[in-house]
């Protein structure tokens, strides 16, 4: 993505600009130490354009099996918001902020849930 400014690699309170291919690759979902977990969910960002592109979730689950789902995904024109929406679901849109970001972590933010990724 050109030129966003979202996060810091060196110091969580100084911003970046971050390079093109910032959410292109692999990232996966993490969780907060308290958190147990009954998988693990990866993020694959292919990018289209500088702001858009499709993300294929990948859901490995204990309880519920494995399954994918492929969806678009549109960045905000300031860059600080991640619309996600197509797959499974075909008729609504998730829009997450995104509170940090560096290029090796980020953080989403839908009303008061954090969802955090590391790129793999």
């Amino acid at each position: 993505m050109t030129a966003f400014l979202l996060g810091a690699c060196s110091s969580d309170d100084e911003q970046i600009a971050v390079k093109e291919d910032s959410l292109e690759g692999r990232w996966i979902e993490v969780y907060e130490p308290h958190v147990v977990s009954e998988g693990i969910v990866y993020y694959t960002f292919h990018e289209y354009s500088p702001t858009s592109g499709t993300c294929l979730i990948d859901v490995h689950d204990v309880l519920s099996g494995d399954y994918q789902n492929e969806m678009n995904y549109q960045l905000s024109d300031d860059r600080k918001r991640i619309r996600l929406w197509g797959g499974f679901c075909a008729t609504t849109a998730q829009e997450y902020e995104i509170v940090k970001f560096t290029g090796h972590r980020m953080e989403w933010k839908i009303n008061d849930r954090k969802l955090y990724f590391e790129r793999r």
